[in-house]
């Protein structure tokens, strides 16, 4: 049996619909540690791929199933030093996707497309994965701009 790292916990989806507004933005944080190598139940005919090439497969798969309207990636990077954490924790990559609710987020994941297709090849690509769903704080009766701007040296007290 693969040594598999956490799934998608369906009871944790389920629990943070019924707590949110139907409509409230989600920003999804993931956490991804890479492979050295692609890990699939099946044997493969393909030559053998890195975590990280696997992983593309799947950001594609994820491009082309969603609605561009319906989320933005604000960020994603490569994580370069872990200033504080538990040791031997290591994390490859780090991904913001905001989703215009959660509702879309469970379309995806819900999907015979992502059970099936998609979520293989995440658990092929992935030797660890953390995925945390943020909000942003309630700015009642203010715009929301998404994004807190800087704070000049005046407003910032330490």
């Amino acid at each position: 049996m693969l040594d598999t790292p956490p799934d998608l916990r369906l009871d944790a989806i389920v629990a943070a619909a019924a707590a949110l507004p139907a409509e409230q933005p989600v920003v999804m944080l993931n956490l991804l540690r890479y492979r050295a190598q692609a890990a699939y139940n099946a044997p493969t005919t393909e030559p053998p791929l890195t975590g990280q090439q696997a992983f593309q497969a799947y950001v594609d798969a994820f491009l082309q199933y969603n609605d561009p309207a319906e989320f933005t990636i604000v960020f994603q990077g490569t994580a370069q030093a872990q200033l504080a954490g538990l040791p031997g924790e290591q994390w490859d990559a780090v991904a913001l996707v905001e989703y215009r609710n959660l509702g879309v987020f469970r379309r995806w994941v819900e999907s015979e497309f992502y059970i099936n297709q998609v979520a293989p090849i995440r658990r092929a690509a992935l030797a660890d994965w953390r995925l945390l769903l943020l909000t942003r704080p309630s700015t009642q009766g203010e715009a929301d701009t998404g994004y807190l701007r800087g704070l000049t040296a005046q407003e910032t007290n330490y």
